[in-house]
């Protein structure tokens, strides 16, 4: 019989939908959702009529994308 001490056991996480934010709510380190991937947002460039996320995903790709000011993205946080 294997026995585990409460502190062996490893607990599983996952994302979980947080909130609704626009592009003009977002801050640098935010967990959002962007075509079925959540990413963590790098940095943020203002433009004259959105942003330019710097966003990062789990493997450490780092990707660039245009945004809207209000376009909205799901905040995720890990449960």
């Amino acid at each position: 019989m294997i026995t585990t001490e409460k502190d062996d056991i490893i607990p599983i996480m996952d994302y979980v939908k947080a909130d609704i934010l626009n592009a003009g709510q977002l801050m640098v380190d935010d967990l959002i959702r962007i075509n079925d991937e959540v990413v963590s947002i790098v940095d943020i460039i203002s433009l004259s009529e959105g942003y330019v996320l710097e966003i990062v995903n789990d493997f450490g790709e780092r990707d660039h994308v245009e945004v809207a000011e209000f376009d909205q993205f799901d905040l995720m946080i890990l449960k």
